[in-house]
């Protein structure tokens, strides 16, 4: 993509978030907004045709349903390893009972887990977000002039969006046991920092396409860029936040930023989005959060960087 697209999508993005962070804050449902849907919309627009843009029934009703799920457990049980156990596994098998590309739905799990959301309406807040995405989506479908089949290589983008379409790449007992290691080592950190963001929603999208699908991952390798750019759309949401609010031009510009960031480092990761996001739905967030969110990432590529080690892939 070239700079002139990068910019152009960009803003769309940078829009869209902008919009609804304003009904979020007209009708005081602050879960409207929700984080993930900024690498969503960027996805989406970025690549009209790919399986997100072409699955809009599923890019409403997955998150829904994951959502659903998340607050049944938040209202059952605390934050602990036995209800981030169920939500992560209850997510991953509606994913896949749906076959749905929509890998961004695990946050939308997680997150009343990670905020302790217990109010029904945030289910049907999400709808609002990913419904006027899916709308977006369907109107610029319509708009696009059919192209000529044509062979060409598949992009990062196109891995992200299929990696649920896809049978993982390594034995089972191997990525989810590597996954349960993290979890645990993740917990533990939630222990010292007395805080459930060191692992932060869209951390467990990212875990999983390392973990379960590494030869298709486009952040595989790139750990440390992964950690600089996180870092970096942390503090951005978080800074913009703290002196401003949430408002729409805040949330505007931390979107761009994001992008920015990952375009500087070459790195193709749209979770980044929902760490520059996450701050304007956390109740009263503070300087904390992106050191928290760090050690999360630094925990994942802990775990990741062992695996590979002690079983190396063919091609690796």
């Amino acid at each position: 993509m070239g700079p002139r697209q990068h910019l152009t999508w960009a803003l769309a993005t940078a829009v869209f978030i902008g919009l609804i962070t304003a009904i979020a804050k007209a009708t005081g449902q602050a879960y409207v907004l929700f984080p993930e849907l900024g690498a969503l919309a960027w996805v989406i627009f970025t690549d009209p045709k790919g399986p997100w843009a072409t699955s809009p029934r599923l890019l409403m009703l997955t998150p829904f349903l994951t959502a659903l799920l998340g607050v049944a457990i938040t209202r059952s049980l605390p934050y602990g390893p036995l209800s981030l156990g169920l939500d992560v596994v209850g997510c991953l098998l509606i994913i896949r009972g749906l076959r749905s590309p929509i890998v961004p739905a695990i946050s939308a799990g997680v997150l009343p887990l990670a905020l302790g959301i217990h109010d029904w309406a945030y289910p049907v807040s999400i709808l609002v977000g990913t419904g006027g995405l899916a709308l977006l989506s369907q109107w610029r479908a319509r708009r696009l002039a059919p192209a000529p089949m044509a062979e060409v290589s598949p992009t990062a983008l196109d891995r992200i969006e299929s990696s649920f379409a896809m049978t993982p790449t390594v034995p089972l007992r191997r990525w989810a046991g590597a996954l349960a290691v993290f979890l645990a080592l993740g917990l533990v950190f939630v222990k010292i920092w007395d805080s459930p963001l060191v692992l932060f929603p869209p951390l467990l999208v990212i875990a999983y396409d390392m973990l379960a699908l590494p030869h298709h991952s486009p952040w595989l390798g790139r750990g440390g860029a992964m950690m600089v750019v996180g870092t970096g759309a942390a503090w951005a949401g978080y800074g913009l936040e703290a002196a401003f609010g949430v408002v729409p031009w805040a949330a505007f510009l931390a979107v761009l930023i994001t992008l920015g960031l990952l375009r500087l480092a070459r790195l193709t990761c749209p979770p980044c989005l929902g760490l520059a996001l996450l701050p304007f739905v956390i109740t009263h967030p503070n300087a904390a959060y992106p050191w928290q969110a760090l050690t999360g990432m630094a925990c994942l590529v802990a775990v990741v960087s062992t695996t590979e080690a002690w079983f190396p892939r063919a091609g690796a």
